[in-house]
């Protein structure tokens, strides 16, 4: 089971302050400028006994044009994305305190969670296997095949599994036959709600970050 993108370190910071004062003066407003220096530099400077030919200017009063065209538009996208990156992070807060189910990293902390299960309806056996966040099979627990939900760790035996962040899913078999594996949902509770890198996540349970377009449903919670 591949887990790298749930566990991702970011790599060191390695630019220094003069890369970053040279890439913010490499704006398109600073290129439309330079183009527009360069241009008039051009036209006064000229031989005036062999002009530029008028085609020529034509062509670069169209490139002029262009830059400008695209100066504009990257300005009106960035106050977009803006606007909809505030409109996802104010929808989203009205979630904090509800219950989101998805299939992500479970958050344990020593209780027992409820999973509804999506085993193959051929199946005539079934394991629930826990993956920690590194990828590396931590615990595996026969199921009833037939079971709707199930609850991991067993109740009661919350305090045997270290705390922290585990991926679910079940692996069954028809006969001799290995089907897929198929993953488990479970409801957790939004504490917080984020801007990221793909726009509104939620923070689950203090510890799981979920894309606010990974969830399946929501819920208000039950006592």
């Amino acid at each position: 089971m591949d887990l790298a993108a749930t566990h991702r370190t970011a790599a060191p910071a390695t630019t220094t302050n003069a890369d970053t004062a040279n890439d913010a003066s490499a704006s398109p407003t600073s290129d439309f400028e330079t183009f527009l220096r360069l241009l008039t530099a051009q036209i006064r400077n000229q031989d005036p006994l062999e002009p530029t030919d008028s085609t020529a200017y034509t062509a670069q009063l169209a490139t002029f044009s262009n830059v400008e065209q695209a100066v504009k538009t990257n300005d009106l996208l960035t106050s977009m994305i803006a606007r909809l990156d505030t409109q996802q992070i104010s929808g989203a807060s009205n979630w904090i305190g509800m219950e989101v189910r998805h299939s992500g990293v479970v958050a344990h902390d020593g209780g027992s969670t409820e999973f509804h299960t999506l085993i193959h309806p051929t199946a005539d056996r079934a394991e629930l296997v826990v993956y920690d966040l590194t990828g590396a099979e931590v615990a595996r627990h026969p199921i009833n095949p037939d079971a709707e939900t199930i609850r991991w760790p067993a109740a009661g035996q919350g305090d045997t599994v270290a705390n922290g962040g585990y991926l679910l899913e079940v692996e069954s078999w028809s006969g001799t036959q290995s089907l897929t594996p198929t993953t488990v949902d479970h409801y957790a509770s939004v504490t917080e709600v984020v801007l990221g890198a793909g726009g509104a996540e939620l923070i689950l349970d203090g510890l799981v970050r979920l894309p606010a377009d990974a969830l399946q449903s929501v819920r208000r919670p039950i006592a």
